[in-house]
């Protein structure tokens, strides 16, 4: 289990990770099965990552998140950092 400390505590949650980030993706105008292998990929990453911590700010899994998906489509990555500073 591994909690994301912010305002509140949760716990990470696999599919709000993968769904935000295939909507960065698809936003991007790039076919919903590549955002899909692309989230997936991700995730993966992203978890490996997060195996040996027990905490992590939501920050710091935004970022992270973010510096792996701008290795598959930076343009994604950008907006995924900024979507909610848009809105």
């Amino acid at each position: 289990m591994i909690n994301v400390v912010g305002k509140t505590t949760n716990e990470y949650d696999h599919e709000r990770l993968s769904k935000a980030v295939k909507h960065a993706v698809c936003a991007n105008r790039t076919p919903i099965g590549d955002a899909e292998n692309c989230a997936q990929r991700v995730i993966e990453r992203v978890e490996h990552w997060l195996a040996d911590k027990t905490e992590v700010t939501g920050r710091e899994l935004r970022l992270q998140s973010a510096a792996v998906l701008s290795d598959y489509n930076a343009d994604a990555a950008d907006y995924y950092l900024t979507e909610k500073m848009l809105f």
